[in-house]
């Protein structure tokens, strides 16, 4: 009988093994990794969410500390006052310590931190994110700085303005104090005047 060529050869009995790399996960190795990234999901989620709420509590404080700074620099600008006041509408002054509500700059010649007729709004900015609370201690419903930079409404040395998260996690709080010379301070919670 004559030699078997290349494509005379016979064929093996059993098919030949499939390669790792086409295999599929089983049922079982599916469910199981299914299971381990719930429960990793689950314990990382918490710290996730205090993350994100403490990252966007340092944004809105240095936005208000932006916009105070600008209101300062405005009025030894000017020459004249500029307020700093909770204003839900971007147009007036709420006349209440609720600064979550959102705040403007304006300038204010007559000093009264009322917006009055032939007043700019220099700078608005709009409701804080998830029920977050900011609030002056003590209670202030408008900060005005003269045309040297020192505010003249405080009516005190120092107001210390708490924000905080609607879940009150002290790690996230934040607090900005302003003194009466103009100077202000982001401090976090225990420090300084933020308790």
């Amino acid at each position: 009988m004559p030699p078997l060529t290349a494509c005379h050869r016979r064929l093996p009995s059993s098919p030949p093994p499939i390669p790792a790399r086409l295999r599929g996960f089983t049922l079982i190795e599916l469910m199981v990794t299914i299971a381990l990234a719930a429960i990793l999901m689950s314990v990382a989620a918490p710290s996730m969410t205090k993350m994100i709420g403490a990252n966007r509590v340092q944004t809105e404080v240095s936005s208000f500390v932006n916009d105070l700074q600008f209101a300062r620099s405005e009025a030894i600008k000017e020459g004249q006052p500029v307020t700093a006041c909770p204003s839900s509408n971007g147009t007036s002054c709420l006349a209440a310590n609720t600064w979550q509500a959102g705040w403007i700059v304006f300038s204010d010649p007559n000093g009264n931190a009322t917006v009055d007729t032939n007043e700019d709004v220099l700078r608005w900015r709009p409701l804080l994110k998830g029920g977050d609370t900011f609030v002056a201690a003590p209670t202030t419903a408008a900060v005005t700085f003269n045309r040297e930079g020192f505010t003249s409404s405080l009516g005190t040395s120092l107001v210390t303005f708490k924000l905080h998260t609607a879940d009150n996690v002290a790690k996230s709080t934040r607090c900005v104090a302003v003194s009466i010379g103009g100077r202000l301070a982001t401090q976090a919670a225990g420090e300084g005047s933020c308790t």
